[in-house]
């Protein structure tokens, strides 16, 4: 009878090396994407009508600007996503039609010149700003740093079962808190934490429960 053994690596016993040894793997694997210190990024943050929905507000962060806009979704807003941001579709009605707004993001990453754009939960924004536009319109596609921490979460853990979660990258990076009415504090706080991993700061104290 053949057996397979999943292998898996040793896990330090105390939480400041714990974190050391993520800070470590996630670090190593922004770099095979190439992202190093010092590399011209962007950073992308939305808030959206439900899971993805449609993007109803969008901020950038790019070398040296910060950009926000808001948008009027088409459909209604779902209860879970209002629960979260606090944003209704009467609250938005006066807002202009995402696809107007599109050009301006764009335009705002080319003007950046070339950027690597990271986004948290990549995929979804890719999803929900697909959701926000004519149908063929490429959405954007940026660099999916949740994607990249779950990987190498289990190379520690084969058997996790959660997608990892912005706010509980406190626990290996010193991590800003997060409104959960604001794309921008989002984008802030993705900016903030690949900084911390760029730069190899891994926190030495566990993070209080927000």
């Amino acid at each position: 009878t053949f057996h397979k053994e999943t292998l898996m690596i040793e896990i330090p016993k105390t939480f400041e090396e714990q974190a050391a040894q993520r800070m470590t793997l996630y670090a190593d694997a922004l770099h095979t994407h190439g992202v190093f210190p010092g590399a011209p990024l962007a950073f992308v943050g939305v808030l959206t009508t439900g899971l993805p929905g449609e993007v109803i507000e969008l901020a950038l962060i790019t070398p040296g600007a910060e950009h926000v806009w808001r948008a009027r979704p088409l459909g209604p807003v779902e209860g879970g996503a209002y629960r979260r941001h606090g944003l209704s579709a009467p609250d938005l009605a006066s807002e202009p039609p995402f696809t107007q707004l599109y050009p301006q993001v764009l335009g705002a990453l080319q003007s950046a010149g070339p950027v690597t754009l990271i986004a948290w939960a990549g995929r979804f924004i890719t999803a929900a700003v697909a959701a926000s536009l004519a149908p063929g319109t490429p959405p954007l596609t940026p660099l999916d740093l949740q994607a990249i921490v779950d990987e190498q979460d289990r190379t520690l853990n084969p058997y996790a079962r959660y997608l990892p979660s912005l706010p509980g990258m406190g626990y290996t990076v010193e991590t800003p808190q997060i409104d959960p009415a604001s794309a921008l504090s989002h984008a802030r706080a993705l900016q903030a934490v690949t900084a911390a991993l760029l730069e190899r700061r891994s926190t030495r104290t566990i993070p209080p429960r927000w």
